[in-house]
């Protein structure tokens, strides 16, 4: 093989790589690019898609909406719309370099409230950097990069046990959940469920309380006893089995109550567990219900 060869293998693979549709984020097959759900992962969408109504649309050129950080082509953010460069701004001035003519980018006034030029946010009136850590978390409680959520109005590392929850409410392990911003320790009795409703050791999740009881422990509003998963000695809360009585609900992972019965959900073809969950590598479509 030749050098030449060579280089033009790399650059066959390099333009696979960043070719429009691939997960370059890593994100599951089926969600994340234009047109497709949103992923129910740190970065819902992929490279020049942002998630909006659940579902991955196209970012960043004129007439788009803005994507992460109300970043733009070169053009201005307003009211989560691009504005290309050298247009005018509604209600402003001209687009250029993130101002809309006097206000909107950092150092400047706010644009009635609002800042266009990408990382950055309105603060007391005047735009300033906002999304890396340590700044104040932009419009919608954003922060940019990997490993940052927002808590307390501030980007700061996210997704470890007692950190904030990172981007789409989400937490960096598969034994954390995030509850009230913040990724606690979960699966355990006494601890909240796991995403999908998931205790170990065959604890029940307790839909009311959000909250793991252990197997051999009893239930609450009684429940009976836990038991593999189900309480009343398994008799409810299983794929298959009735719902548990006063609103303890389906007490085993990925299961939802439906029409009284315990059904299996969370898997391709299912629909989605509530919370809009669905099983590790899978996403939820929320306008079908369903995971795939």
């Amino acid at each position: 093989m030749t050098r030449i060869d060579a280089r033009v293998i790399v650059l066959a693979a390099v333009a696979a790589v960043l070719a429009p549709g691939c997960s370059c984020s890593g994100n599951p097959a089926g969600c994340g690019n234009p047109g497709e759900p949103c992923c129910q992962t740190a970065t819902p969408c992929n490279q020049r898609a942002a998630c909006r109504g659940s579902v991955c649309a196209e970012c960043g050129g004129p007439g788009q909406a803005c994507c992460e950080l109300g970043t733009c082509s070169g053009g201005c953010c307003l009211n989560d719309t691009c504005v290309s460069p050298g247009a005018t701004c509604p209600g402003f001035g001209q687009c250029g370099n993130g101002s809309c003519g006097g206000c909107g980018a950092a150092g400047q006034a706010c644009c009635g409230g609002r800042c266009t030029a990408p990382g950055a946010g309105c603060d007391n009136g005047s735009c300033v950097a906002c999304g890396q850590s340590g700044q104040p978390c932009c419009a919608g409680s954003g922060c940019g990069g990997a490993g940052l959520g927002c808590s307390g109005g501030v980007c700061a590392p996210c997704g470890a046990a007692g950190q904030p929850c990172c981007n789409n409410a989400t937490c960096g392990g598969s034994d954390l959940a995030c509850r009230r911003g913040v990724c606690a320790i979960c699966g355990g009795p006494g601890q909240p469920c796991c995403p999908g409703s998931l205790c170990a050791g065959g604890g029940c999740c307790d839909q009311n309380s959000d909250v793991c009881v252990g197997n051999g422990s009893a239930c609450a509003t009684r429940q009976g006893t836990c038991a593999g998963g189900g309480c009343q000695g398994g008799q409810c809360g299983l794929a298959g089995k009735a719902c548990c009585g006063d609103g303890v609900g389906c007490t085993s992972a990925y299961t939802d109550c439906r029409g009284g019965v315990c059904a299996a959900c969370g898997d391709v073809g299912q629909g989605c567990c509530p919370g809009d969950v669905c099983q590790p590598g899978r996403t939820c479509n929320r306008a079908t219900d369903s995971c795939q």
